[in-house]
């Protein structure tokens, strides 16, 4: 089990070296299923255009949840960067590993003029990450 998880980091671009030094910062992201790792590497560095690299820096953000955390924050940050109101280095802790009043305060509230509007926006984007259209998966809606 632990060799087919290796080889999907390794084939996200991972080194040896990153794969156990995130294991030493966070060892239960080799507990998450080989099907979800692809899934939330695929969102981040395809969809996101993060670099693998990042991401092994911060191993918690494996574990988190696609559909409720990872997908709706994303998908948000993505709308901050496209309105210029954040640059394009996100800080993966603030981003993911926030508690949802923190991740608030962090990237909806800093932005007080647009707070409403944006807070708005974080919220379409949590419910349609959590709400499946008929005959497709939560991923196949992204």
């Amino acid at each position: 089990m632990w060799d087919r998880k290796f080889y999907v980091h390794k084939n996200y671009g991972w080194s040896e070296k990153e794969i156990i030094d995130a294991f030493r910062k966070y060892p239960l992201f080799m507990t998450v299923s080989k099907g979800k790792i692809v899934k939330i590497m695929d969102f981040l560095t395809n969809k996101m255009g993060l670099q693998s690299s990042i991401i092994a820096k911060r191993p918690l953000v494996i574990t988190q949840s696609l559909e409720k955390r990872i997908v709706p924050r994303g998908l948000f940050a993505l709308d901050l960067l496209s309105k210029g109101l954040v640059k394009k280095e996100f800080n993966l802790e603030a981003l993911f590993e926030d508690s949802e009043k923190l991740f608030i305060e962090k990237f909806v509230n800093r932005y007080e003029a647009d707070a409403l509007e944006l807070l708005k926006l974080y919220q379409e984007k949590f419910d349609l990450s959590n709400k499946p259209k008929a005959g497709t998966s939560k991923l196949q809606r992204l």
